[in-house]
């Protein structure tokens, strides 16, 4: 069953449009970063090869891993 995003990740994702804003770095979590670079893909500034599949495989680990780490 698909998750739907996190707070994390929809702040990552609003955040990842303004191209202003440098990459995130590791005090961010996974989820946060997810989104970010989900942003940086419809703009374009990332070029994904991969599926939408693959993008959620993605979104599911990063929430996982923030999981794990509290």
């Amino acid at each position: 069953m698909e998750r739907p995003a996190n707070e994390e990740m929809v702040a990552g994702f609003r955040d990842g449009y303004d191209l202003s804003l440098p990459e995130p770095g590791p005090n961010r979590s996974h989820s946060y970063r997810h989104g970010f670079m989900c942003a940086r893909i419809d703009k374009r500034k990332i070029d994904w090869t991969g599926t939408a599949d693959d993008l959620r495989v993605r979104a599911a680990n990063a929430m996982a891993a923030d999981e794990a780490q509290h």
